[in-house]
């Protein structure tokens, strides 16, 4: 498959991983990068530059194809520190998300390292193309984390963004096979972005129970939470989910809230399996998943299911 994002990044098939807290480590991210994907390591998982860097030369251990690492920026941890890790490794890009990655965009383009922005929306899309992001992951309302606050799905927003930006769009949000692949490149990506569905693999480190969880569930097993205070996450419905939405409607404050909803209740869950302690962050895609695969078998099924859709689709005109 070639498009302007498979020629961006290097990489074989325009499918890349999705930035998952806790769990982008570099056997998953290798996994995606050498079955011909964009695995991505994700910054917030670690402590510091060096533990980054670390999993940055171990994932170069695993794969010598491309990858790169997921930035979260955010007014509750100063990012700097990543971002000169992954440039001193050159990695291939540098996927950013959160607030706006402008004061890094200079340094990243001298050391020849793509910056792919992902946002919720268009307007942020346009933003991100106006200070000379390479490429933007737009995502939907279906998507599991944080899918922004306007409730936009990506079948109104891939249209209409591959018509007014310049620089190429990958898709978000609930795709977890062959068709969902197909349907975005016929809406105008160039590219899928993926989370739950690889959380669901081998090579993920999260605790057997979250998968599980993940296969026991369907498309209407998700809520939204975490909206009283404009940070929109979609998350697994469960009794702790219930529980920060009783917190929200009671006006609780933040601080309260992000004790369940918090990364350190996140880590308890996806690494240890203590899904009683916190939240689980899904995408409505989950329904589509019905068994633990490797990621390269993910990949290869992906990509022959959006091969025999595109055959069907053919002989229909």
């Amino acid at each position: 498959m070639k498009t302007r994002v498979t020629e961006l990044l290097g990489i074989q098939y325009p499918i890349i991983l999705g930035g998952l807290h806790w769990l982008g480590m570099a056997e998953l991210a290798a996994a995606v990068s050498e079955a011909g994907g964009f695995g991505l390591i994700t910054a917030g998982s670690f402590r510091n530059r060096e533990e980054l860097s670390e999993e940055i030369a171990k994932t170069r251990t695993l794969t010598n194809k491309p990858f790169g690492v997921n930035i979260t920026l955010g007014k509750r941890r100063k990012m700097d520190e990543f971002f000169a890790a992954a440039i001193e490794a050159k990695v291939t890009a540098v996927f950013t998300s959160g607030y706006n990655p402008e004061a890094f965009v200079q340094e990243l383009k001298d050391a020849g390292i793509k910056l792919v922005h992902v946002v919720p929306g268009i307007r942020y899309a346009q933003k991100a193309e106006s200070i000379g992001a390479d490429a933007v992951v737009i995502v939907g309302f279906e998507a599991g984390g944080h899918p922004g606050m306007d409730e936009v799905t990506l079948m109104a927003m891939i249209p209409k963004a591959s018509k007014v930006l310049k620089i190429p769009v990958i898709a978000a949000g609930a795709i977890s096979d062959g068709k969902g692949l197909a349907a975005a490149l016929a809406m105008g990506a160039e590219g899928v972005q993926i989370g739950t569905r690889f959380v669901a693999t081998k090579e993920c480190i999260a605790h057997p129970a979250v998968k599980q969880a993940i296969l026991q569930a369907g498309e209407t097993d998700t809520m939204l939470t975490l909206r009283s205070i404009k940070a929109a996450f979609r998350v697994l419905r469960t009794p702790n989910a219930e529980k920060v939405l009783d917190l929200e409607a009671h006006s609780a404050g933040v601080e309260e809230i992000l004790k369940i909803s918090g990364g350190e209740a996140s880590f308890r869950v996806m690494r240890e399996g203590k899904l009683e302690e916190g939240l689980i962050s899904v995408g409505q895609g989950m329904g589509l998943i019905d068994k633990i695969m490797g990621a390269g078998e993910v990949i290869e099924a992906i990509v022959q299911g959006a091969q025999e859709r595109w055959s069907a689709l053919g002989r229909m005109f």
